[in-house]
């Protein structure tokens, strides 16, 4: 009986906290890796709410000077029932002239785009949604939206999707174990 005690407390006391006092998962891209890890999670509905959080691990230089205005992600999801490399919209950052930029990224037939929306600060909580309409992907920050042109593939019915986690470059790996604190609201 106190074998099964010892073995339940150490069990109980020694896992790793998924989700810290906050509600915060924190997601790692090790060095020299792209990704957080891989996630299967599909979301209820056309909508995520989310805070999110970068530390200081989000300041990089890229190995090459061209690569700086790549755009990493944190968090979105895809779209049209497609693999997201074809459609999908995300909230990502990077970090140019030693300020840290919070941009969208959308995949739209296989080509990606994006743009700025604004500079955070690292270790400040940021409350996010990101809203798929019939036109137009909806990127709020913070209460300001940013509104990006959403072309429908022509199917209108219940579209699967799934979320996309923290990444780290496009043809870079991550030049230190980066941090990304995420507390999503939908579930």
């Amino acid at each position: 009986m106190i074998r099964i005690l010892l073995v339940l407390f150490l069990i109980l006391f020694s896992c790793k906290k998924e989700i810290d006092d906050l509600g915060f998962r924190t997601y790692t891209i090790p060095k020299g890796e792209h990704s957080s890890g891989t996630f299967i999670n599909h979301p209820d509905n056309s909508r995520i709410t989310f805070d999110f959080m970068l530390d200081e691990s989000a300041i990089y230089e890229s190995e090459v000077p061209e690569n700086q205005h790549d755009v990493n992600k944190i968090y979105g999801m895809s779209d049209f029932g497609k693999i997201h490399q074809k459609y999908s919209i995300r909230l990502g950052w990077r970090y140019i002239d030693g300020e840290i930029e919070l941009c969208w990224l959308r995949h739209e037939e296989g080509r990606h785009s994006s743009a700025t929306i604004r500079t955070i600060e690292p270790n400040e909580i940021y409350n996010a949604t990101i809203n798929i309409t019939t036109f137009y992907y909806q990127v709020v920050v913070e209460g300001d939206t940013t509104l990006v042109r959403r072309r429908p593939e022509g199917y209108w019915g219940l579209v699967r999707r799934y979320y996309l986690y923290p990444y780290f470059g496009g043809n870079e790996y991550a030049p230190h174990d980066i941090t990304i604190k995420i507390k999503d609201r939908n579930m």
